[in-house]
């Protein structure tokens, strides 16, 4: 014990509690308080029986002796408080032109790790400015997770950590992969040893072995995780790439192989991949298919894929000389009314581009109806976002570009489709229609409901009026009650403008408010009927007639029922559909015009007409 603290001991001024904690605050010791923060000891003050501090803006500052021992805390010099005490000015230089430099300072003056409570506490109105903080601190934590000597916690409630400085980051990357559970933790975990592969330059040979190693795992799991298993050998393909003068083991798995093992899967595998994956994905077609299919397979995934996968399937193909392909299998859906609203938001998104050749006025004709039939057949989806929808509301070039060169007639047919369309809401509705009118002043009559024609009598199929009785009657005792049972627990939430249930409920109560108000409508003007005694001197409704092609192409069947009996597949046309207005009246003989996409058209010649009898 220090002599100058035995005499006081034996002139009873300190008990031997206190004088065995202040011969650990020896002067010259930093020491903490938890109210003053850092300080140094001065001097004992024997006369006085006191201690004198300088502490952080508190310089000279007395305590008794017993109390000094009670609320002082000894510091190491290597502590980083004794630092920031003795070089506060310095620090702060460093936390501007080294923040990495600085918090490793405070966590090894810490033991190697600290919370992150701590380090602000340590660090805010100290080093940094307290309001400045926040901001310098996600500054440095981005370069903190870049060097691999520090473990970065992902929540704030786990500690901020630093490694031995002999610490080999490929062997932790190495060690972070084989701890990885699943095949999309591995992915990242490769991620972070390809952005790393600097670490591994005296380490070429784990690599190798890493490699083998995910081969393994992938065959193992694709059966399992079949996304996240194409995923996982792409990211191999690019590490293996990084090697010098690495060779792929002879049968290794491929992305092709597994390409082939699971076709249906491939439009999921192509809508979750990032874009630079999907592109790599894409080149591995000849080699999973064969320069014999691969290019069908690839198309032939059109109608399943969504609007960024027919982008890149097309920029694809364009890419290796297969534009002529591509658009002939695009007019060939546009003629066969297969195409989906995605393969059409593409064309439409493309009309300047690949697409030019298909984009015509009749295609708008198109769009509505595939939007219509999006509404009414897809009810479970009609509250996720329509890319077809959103195109034709956004894009303010769409329309123009749609009615440049249209006759009238097409035009009043889209204006009027659109006015009464349950795809757009009332607000969009009048601006899509403004579009038209600026360049059509004379179809404002649509706008205001003033068409001069009189509403005619629909002509229907008994089966087709009972089908559409049935759904009008769910739509009235089910699908609107639960709507509004939907908005209720919705509304129960909570703060409407953040609540997305109730919007989307909300949504779909205008949806189905439009469809009682069409169908009711439709109801009334029809007329059901079995279409006997049907008039076979011309097409009429109720009739089957066969054609010819005047120049190319093969003999059709159409057979003309009511407003709601189209069936394309089976040759079956409404009467108010394109086609069945192009042959309705005609005669034996007469020969008729089918317009194609990109506005090529099709001739036949009409050779029979008769009556249809129902089986």
């Amino acid at each position: 014990m220090h002599p100058d603290l035995e005499k006081l001991l034996q002139r009873d001024k300190i008990d031997a509690a206190t004088a065995e904690k202040l011969d650990l605050l020896a002067p010259g010791t930093y020491c903490h308080h938890k109210s003053w923060g850092s300080g140094r000891i001065v001097e004992w003050d024997r006369l006085g029986v006191k201690v004198v501090v300088d502490f952080e803006g508190k310089p000279g500052h007395e305590l008794g002796m017993k109390f000094a021992a009670m609320s002082l805390s000894p510091l190491d010099g290597d502590s980083f408080l004794a630092k920031r005490f003795a070089a506060a000015e310095d620090l702060k230089a460093l936390a501007a032109a080294d923040p990495v430099a600085l918090v490793k300072l405070v966590v090894s003056g810490n033991g190697g790790r600290i919370s992150l409570d701590q380090l602000e506490e340590q660090l805010s109105g100290h080093i940094v400015e307290p309001g400045k903080y926040k901001s310098w601190w996600e500054s440095a934590k981005r370069k903190l997770r870049e060097n691999p000597q520090f473990i970065v916690p992902a929540k704030r409630t786990e500690p901020l950590e630093l490694r031995e400085d002999d610490f080999d980051p490929s062997e932790d990357l190495v060690a972070q992969f084989a701890q990885a559970r699943d095949l999309r933790a591995k992915v990242k975990a490769v991620d972070s040893i390809i952005k790393e592969i600097h670490a591994f330059k005296d380490h070429e040979d784990r690599l190798k072995s890493l490699v083998g190693e995910i081969s393994e795992i992938v065959r193992k799991g694709v059966k399992l995780q079949y996304v996240p298993a194409v995923e996982l050998v792409l990211i191999r393909d690019e590490l293996q790439s990084r090697i010098k003068g690495f060779e792929a083991a002879e049968g290794e798995i491929t992305a092709a192989e597994i390409l082939a093992s699971d076709e249906p899967a491939i439009p999921k595998l192509l809508e979750e991949l990032s874009l630079t994956r999907l592109r790599q994905v894409l080149k591995s077609f000849p080699a999973a298919f064969g320069d014999d299919e691969w290019m069908s397979k690839l198309l032939g995934l059109i109608p399943a894929c969504n609007l960024r996968s027919i982008g890149e399937i097309a920029a694809y193909l364009d890419s290796v000389g297969q534009r002529e392909a591509l658009v002939a299998h695009m007019a060939n859906g546009l003629q066969q009314r297969s195409l989906t609203s995605d393969a059409l938001a593409w064309i439409c998104r493309e009309r300047k581009g690949l697409a030019a050749s298909l984009f015509s006025p009749s295609l708008c004709l198109s769009v509505m109806s595939t939007l219509e039939a999006d509404q009414l057949n897809d009810e479970g989806l009609v509250r996720s976002a329509n890319r077809l929808r959103d195109l034709v509301a956004d894009d303010s070039a769409l329309i123009p570009d749609f009615i440049q060169g249209a006759n009238i007639n097409t035009i009043r047919n889209f204006a009027g489709r659109l006015v009464s369309s349950a795809s757009f809401d009332e607000l969009t509705r009048k601006s899509l229609m403004a579009r038209i009118i600026k360049l059509h002043p004379e179809i404002q009559d649509i706008m205001g409901g003033r068409e001069k024609k009189k509403e005619e009598t629909l002509i229907v199929s008994e089966a087709s009026y009972a089908d559409r009785k049935a759904a009008y009657d769910r739509l009235i005792r089910e699908e609107i009650p639960q709507n509004r049972e939907d908005i209720k627990v919705a509304r129960s939430y909570g703060d409407l403008r953040e609540n997305f249930e109730y919007k989307s409920a909300k949504e779909y109560q205008r949806v189905l408010m439009k469809r009682q108000s069409d169908w009711e409508r439709e109801l009334k003007l029809a007329q059901p009927t079995d279409f006997a005694n049907a008039d076979t001197a011309k097409v009429s409704i109720g009739t089957v007639v066969e054609l010819e092609p005047v120049a190319e192409g093969g003999p059709l069947t159409y057979t003309v029922l009511g407003a709601w009996d189209s069936d394309p597949e089976k040759g079956v046309l409404a009467y108010l559909s394109e086609r069945g207005q192009a042959i309705l009246d005609r005669k034996v003989g007469e020969e008729v015009e089918f317009p194609l996409g990109g506005g090529a058209t099709e001739r036949y010649r009409i050779v029979s007409i008769r009556a249809w009898r129902q089986s």
